[in-house]
């Protein structure tokens, strides 16, 4: 049943009253939004955000939920991928959130800008405060929402079940959903959360699952294996088996039932067109074209040949006329006349005249014996040719000698040139001969002859491939080189090849010993002959039985039409394609699964299929089960006797069974058992909160509280009268869904609705966590656990002061579920002089939260090496962290000479403001953001540059370079009133910030300015053309000195706070630093091995000097550059594209591109990382800091800026609080 969305647009918002609640079911699938009150939900679509560009007009939009295919050829989807708010199934994207948001509340109809209506929405089990803080700040600042409630979706879904009698009070709710997976169970219609189970594998891990295995059985047509596609085949195709092995023996062995079980997915395909066979007519048509086309080729090469004979015969008569007039000419003259021609000699002209003759013998088609005849003719020539070959040398002269020499060599050329003509013309006869005989035979019987024909082929075949396999591997012609007997071909030597090397060591060991003089002597070059002569009859060439071997081969080419050679398939062995003789049929469009179908749900019981190292869905029963406070074994009857499968992932065929048998398997024999569905697993959450929204309570908790004294503020409400008494309250939130919510308020403060009698008014007002009953806020401290099942049950135990976190994931390695056995506690440490030794070492790798151990009888020492978390109680006493000792007064150690180490400062994870900035270039080498002393962000746009006051939020457009320019780099000066610009065409404009005019436009770069930096009067500047600039308003000239060092482009540039110094970085990898008294760098650091953008000098150290490098260096280095040593530096794994000092703490901060995009912060000089923040998706090039020194913003190429509070204030070093001033809503630059 594939997934239908509805989105259609409300006309009725107006119709309901502003206390009518919006009931919102957040799920990690689907997005679900309706009235309370109603039975189904108005908007339901995936919750999924995706931000194409558009590809004429570059445009990114906003795409909420599905989209429609056919507009997404529109769009450039390469670099925008579906994205989802959630990790697991915590909301942890508020930009992605506040996307769905807006469309959720504008498909209901609201289209003004609050919503008025109060919200109730759903969460997890166990939800981290800070996300449902983020949540609620979201709703109340961004929308204006009078009140808000949160309830757990798998609670709803239990209590509506339950009123429709299908599952009773106390039982057990299994609720697999999109990301994870929980177990909560019901004691008396109430949950129990301490005893919840959560596992980290989900209906997403299943689609993934079964994609990836189509995608390797199917590897052709992963283009068509979408996750769209691939949801809906699971949905309707996958199921559970009852058992695993089974099922699975049943798929190996085959047969009748598992072909039964198995399912194709026919892709599209088109047969291809089946030709008939063609018609006498056709036939005969075909024939005459074919003849036609046959006779005018031949006439065009007859007239070809006309051609060429015509051009030989005139080229035959100007050689036999230039014979004649050279007989006629007088032996003085025929140099002058030869040297006319173009000719050498006599002979030359003779060798011409035949060859010419011969060419046109060829053309005209004589037969060989007249051409062999003519040659006998003209070879009786030769001896007058040569006629100083037969005399004696000593009666020649010097030069008839040479001349002599020359003819001799003439002389072998062409005696040689005519054998092997000669030899061509043998074999020429023997093989017409050959083939003569071969064609009677033919004749005679044509089948008979040519399946000799093949078999001999196949013979010599044969016999060729075996002798080719005994030159590479000897007489292992299965390859085995390690069996004794004779060597291959690569490992032997024959005896040639033997004294060739004897020889060559002979010559190197003699001539090494002093000067190279090989080659001086005759001698030498006959021993050169025989070292390079090669006499392996092995390389004399082909064989007889490859030359016979050939000639079958085309004999049968041309009377056998299926033949095809094996050196014309050679080439084709490569394509894995299917061959063309084969056309696709219907079968290679099919997908088929068979085992898919079971495999890929199995991970719901068995997650260690795709490595993740936790228990399943029945074994997660049987935890919760083991966990409640209460363990009488009639309670476990009614648990197991009431057992309720909710969400979208239990509608697989057999959940329902295989569930029921795992937990008969842990479960003593003859417990009652029953396992039943939720009426409608994917919406009961929904109708379940749509109903208790619409009940008469609900008003009453959503109610602002406020503080004790109203007076003291004058914006803060009264409480209401219900409200007055927290006794009274507490009573009745006993009596109603007080299990569910937690309240938050447009104050910020929160309360649960079940409150701790135990606690007084100021307690209750400060908790914020979804604590169990009897557990306080203070009392939790976050440990290891390990792993023990006794250890479980006495942490659960009413009597003891430990108890579990309730959002305890199991481990099957860490707790052994698998086997459900029981370990014995481990030994308390015992006391002596090594107990306090063993606590100091445990601080120290730890933390100071573990120093502190429990006392003996409480439970044995945690193992940081599991994987289990829980809350322990913070016992108060001796060895509290916060005492003056960290052992205690009975340790031993004095208060003065240990003392507790400082916890370390917390920095908010999430950016507490968020702009987009359409237009903000991924370019590395630009500076774009600066931010003013008088609180004033400055921003480059493309071709504008816009201000955002931060105290007003205000934008302002300050200035349009037009279409030929661009933004390139920005920079306040340090008053904060005027502001330089550089553009892409190399100038640099200054302009007065507070008013809007441009001041002055300074030229002098050759293109684009990329950098700029202002001291306290002058601006420098730094750009492409690899030159720095010094500017001074004061004078008329566009510039009073250049600086020259760097080889390409200058991308950094910061001056020293004292003014003294200049530091420069380019693309050429240097780092150098200037001063105000020479044209010169004073130093030259190379040590990058990339670019060298991010610079930034301490405002705590005189000298000290901080640089990044790019992608191939990774590294900040420190510098003194009082002696220009290096200091210090780390690698960081990333591209290095900021720096940044603060003002208020010895500290660092730097942004980082490719590959993680992350900002970190460093304590200086230890470079221990204070935090790491993501947020960005591309490479984060731009970073500015707040005047108070507490803010930073950063800039990257996904067009958003983002606000971090990270740096404390100067007066006051508390940790820094991720407050709700800056609102979570998205505005834009501009």
């Amino acid at each position: 049943m594939p997934f239908v969305s509805q989105t259609s647009l409300q006309s009725d918002y107006t119709l309901f009253s502003s206390n009518c609640p919006i009931v919102i079911d957040n799920g990690g699938s689907n997005f679900r939004i309706g009235w309370a009150g109603e039975t189904d939900p108005r908007i339901i679509f995936r919750n999924i955000v995706q931000r194409p560009r558009h590809k004429a007009t570059g445009e990114t939009v906003t795409i909420v939920g599905d989209h429609d295919p056919a507009l997404m050829k529109y769009f450039d989807c390469t670099r925008s991928s579906p994205r989802s708010a959630f990790d697991s199934n915590v909301v942890y994207q508020f930009e992605i959130m506040e996307y769905i948001l807006d469309y959720g509340f504008e498909r209901m109809g609201a289209d003004g800008s609050q919503v008025d209506h109060p919200v109730l929405i759903t969460e997890c089990v166990c939800n981290p405060v800070q996300s449902r803080s983020k949540m609620a700040e979201l709703l109340f600042e961004t929308y204006g929402v009078p009140s808000v409630a949160f309830g757990v979706d798998a609670a709803f879904s239990y209590k509506y079940n339950q009123q429709l009698g299908i599952c009773d009070k106390d039982g057990l709710v299994v609720c697999p959903g999109f990301t994870t997976t929980h177990v909560i169970p019901f004691v008396d219609g109430e949950p129990v959360y301490k005893a919840c189970c959560r596992t980290n594998i989900g209906g997403f891990h299943v689609s993934d699952y079964l994609k990836q295995l189509l995608s390797l059985k199917y590897p052709h047509h992963m283009s068509r294996i979408t996750w769209e596609k691939v949801e809906d085949l699971k949905m309707e195709h996958c199921y559970i088996a009852t058992d695993y092995a089974s099922e699975a023996r049943l798929f190996q062995k085959g047969g009748k039932e598992a072909e039964d079980k198995t399912r194709c997915w026919q892709l599209p395909w088109v047969p291809p067109p089946v030709e008939g066979l063609p018609s006498e007519e056709e036939i005969a048509r075909k024939a005459a074209i074919k003849e036609r086309q046959g006779q005018r080729l031949r006439e065009m090469a007859e007239a070809k040949r006309s051609s060429r004979i015509n051009e030989l015969e005139n080229e035959l008569q100007g050689l036999e006329f230039l014979l004649q007039q050279l007989g006629n000419v007088e032996e003085k003259d025929i140099a002058s006349f030869l040297a006319e021609t173009g000719y050498v000699s006599k002979q030359e002209i003779e060798s011409s005249r035949a060859k010419v003759m011969q060419s046109l013998r060829k053309a005209k088609g004589e037969p060989k014996g007249e051409q062999a005849e003519t040659e006998e003719k003209v070879d009786p020539s030769a001896a007058e040719k040569y006629p100083l070959i037969n005399i004696s040398d000593n009666m020649l002269t010097p030069e008839q000698l040479k001349e002599k020499k020359k003819q001799l060599f003439l002389k072998t050329t062409s005696e040689g040139r005519q054998r092997a003509k000669q030899k061509r013309f043998e074999e020429e006869l023997e093989r017409e001969r050959q083939n003569q005989q071969d064609e009677e035979k033919r004749l005679e019987n044509p089948e008979l002859y040519l399946e000799q024909l093949r078999a001999k082929h196949r013979e010599l075949s044969e016999k060729v491939e075996q002798r080719k396999r005994h030159k590479t591997n000897g007489n292992h012609t299965n390859g085995n080189h390690y069996l004794s007997g004779g060597v291959g071909r690569g490992e032997r030597l024959n005896a040639a090849q033997k004294e060739r090397m004897r020889l060559l060591t002979t010559a190197a060991f003699d001539r090494g010993k002093g000067e190279d003089t090989f080659g001086a002597r005759d001698e030498d070059w006959q021993l050169y002959k025989l070292m390079s002569k090669d006499n392996d009859e092995d390389e004399e060439g082909p064989d007889a039985y490859e030359a016979e071997l050939a000639r079958i081969s085309s004999r049968l080419q041309d009377i056998d039409p299926n033949f095809v050679s094996k050196s014309e398939l050679v080439p084709f062995q490569p394509v894995v394609e299917v061959p063309s003789f084969r056309p696709l049929s219907k079968e290679d469009f099919q997908i088929v699964f068979g085992v898919e179908r079971f495999r890929c749900p199995e991970i719901l019981f068995h997650p260690n299929l795709v490595g993740v190292d936790q228990v399943g869905v029945d074994e997660m029963a049987g935890v919760s089960i083991r966990r409640l406070p209460s363990r009488s074994q009639g309670l476990n009857e009614r648990m197991t006797n009431s057992i309720l499968l909710t969400g979208g992932s239990c509608l697989f065929p057999g959940i329902r069974e295989r569930l029921e048998a795992g937990i008969r398997m842990i479960r003593p024999c003859g417990s009652p058992i029953r396992v039943v569905r939720a009426s409608d697993p994917v919406l009961d959450a929904w109708r379940g909160a749509a109903v208790y929204a619409a009940s008469l309570q609900f008003p009453g908790q959503t109610f602002t509280f406020c503080r004790e004294n109203p007076s003291s503020n004058p914006n803060t409400k009264l409480l209401p009268k219900t409200l007055e008494n927290p006794s009274s309250f507490a009573e009745r939130e006993e009596r109603s869904f007080q299990y569910l919510f937690i309240y938050i308020t447009p104050d910020n403060s929160r309360t649960r609705a079940q409150v701790n009698p135990e606690m007084d008014s100021s307690e209750r007002r400060k908790s914020g966590l979804n604590l169990p009953a009897g557990m306080s806020e203070t009392s939790l401290r976050l440990e290891t656990f390990s792993g023990s099942y006794r250890a479980i049950s006495n942490l659960s135990s009413p009597s003891k002061a430990t108890s579990c976190s309730d959002r305890f994931i199991p481990c099957r390695s860490s707790s052994r579920l698998h086997t459900f056995g029981l370990i014995e506690k481990a030994s308390p440490v015992k006391e002596g002089g090594n107990e306090a030794y063993f606590r100091l070492l445990k601080q120290e790798l730890f933390g100071s939260d573990f120093g502190s151990s429990s006392p003996a009888g409480q439970g044995s020492p945690m193992s940081p090496s599991k994987n289990m978390l829980r809350f322990k109680t913070d016992h108060s006493g001796p060895n509290s962290p916060f005492s003056p000792s960290i052992f205690g007064p009975d340790s031993g150690f004095s208060s003065e000479a240990s003392t507790p180490p400082k916890p370390p400062r917390k920095v908010p994870k999430t950016p507490h403001k968020v702009l987009d900035a359409p237009s903000l270039q991924d370019d590395f080498y630009l500076n774009l953001v600066d931010w003013s002393s008088q609180n004033v962000l400055a921003v480059g746009l493309g071709t504008c540059v816009y201000l955002w006051t931060a105290s007003t939020s205000k934008v302002t457009k300050l200035c349009d370079l037009g279409p030929s320019d661009s933004v390139c780099s920005v920079q306040w000066t340090r008053e904060g009133s005027y502001i330089s610009i550089g553009t892409h065409l190399g100038q640099v404009q200054v302009w007065d910030g507070t008013q809007g005019k441009k001041v002055r436009t300074m030229s002098g770069h050759q293109t684009r300015t990329g950098v700029l930096a202002w001291s306290s009067r002058i601006l420098s500047s730094g750009s492409r053309d690899r030159n720095i600039l010094q500017h001074d308003l004061r004078v008329s000239n566009d510039f009073v000195s250049k600086l020259v060092g760097h080889k390409s482009e200058v991308c950094g540039l910061k001056w020293s706070h004292d003014d003294r110094e200049l530091a420069s970085g380019g693309n050429d990898n240097q780092l150098l630093v200037w001063n105000q008294h020479s044209q010169q760098p004073v130093l030259k650091l190379t040590e990058h091995t990339a670019a060298v953008k991010a610079i930034a000098w301490s405002p705590h150290q005189s000298g000290l000097l901080a640089s990044g490098g790019g992608t191939a260096d990774r590294c900040i280095r420190f510098w003194s550059t009082t002696n220009g040593n290096q200091l210090n530096h780390v690698d960081t794994g990333s591209q290095v594209c900021n720096l940044a000092w603060s003002k208020n703490v010895n500290e660092i901060v730097s942004t980082h591109g490719y590959s993680q995009n992350q900002i970190m912060v460093w304590k200086y000089p230890s470079m221990t990382k204070v935090a790491t923040l993501t947020g960005h998706s591309l490479r984060v090039l731009y970073l500015a800091m707040s005047p108070d020194g507490q803010t930073i913003v950063t800039g990257a190429g996904d067009e958003t800026l983002r606000f971090w509070n990270i740096f404390p204030s100067m007066k006051t070093p508390a940790p820094v609080k991720d407050t709700g001033v800056w609102s979570m809503g998205r505005t834009h630059i501009r």
